[in-house]
């Protein structure tokens, strides 16, 4: 996997109003095929340092959006604007069904990186759990000026 971007990450989480907010930044690999774009970076265990997450996001041409994460702690988030789809999150105690609504999806990447955002919410048994927006931040590590 060539890393050849540099990824920044902000995902804001509302939970009965209270909200978190997380953000890495970290290296990563794009590549574009067969129209779809594919970004795929390493997360690191807060608790196991150990323990690495390979994560891929793929954006189809007609803007769906599916987040990819393996490890103990997997999950296969499908993204699409105006759409429910029912999710697996995986964790060690067991695996939830969730419930996720996309509001909005806002795509600008281009071969040299871009931007990515996504509004939706999750809910467990009908029941809404959180408001959740994903922003992606992709730059190339080695900028040429032409001219």
């Amino acid at each position: 996997m060539e890393e050849n971007f540099i990824l920044t990450v902000t995902g804001n989480q509302t939970v009965d109003g209270s909200s978190d907010k997380i953000e890495l930044k970290t290296a990563a690999s794009y590549k574009t095929e067969n129209g779809f774009r594919y970004i795929t970076y390493r997360e690191y265990d807060a608790q196991d340092p150990e323990k690495i997450y390979l994560t891929t996001v793929s954006v189809s041409p007609d803007q769906i959006v599916t987040v990819m994460k393996g490890g103990t702690e997997s999950h296969h988030l499908r993204l699409e604007k105006g759409e429910r789809h029912k999710c697996e999150y995986v964790t060690p105690y067991g695996t939830l069904s969730l419930g996720v609504y996309t509001e909005n999806v806002h795509i600008d990447l281009d071969d040299h990186g871009g931007e990515l955002s996504v509004n939706y919410t999750i809910d467990i048994e009908s029941q809404l759990a959180s408001t959740n927006e994903l922003y992606l931040k992709l730059e190339e590590v080695n900028h040429h000026v032409n001219g």
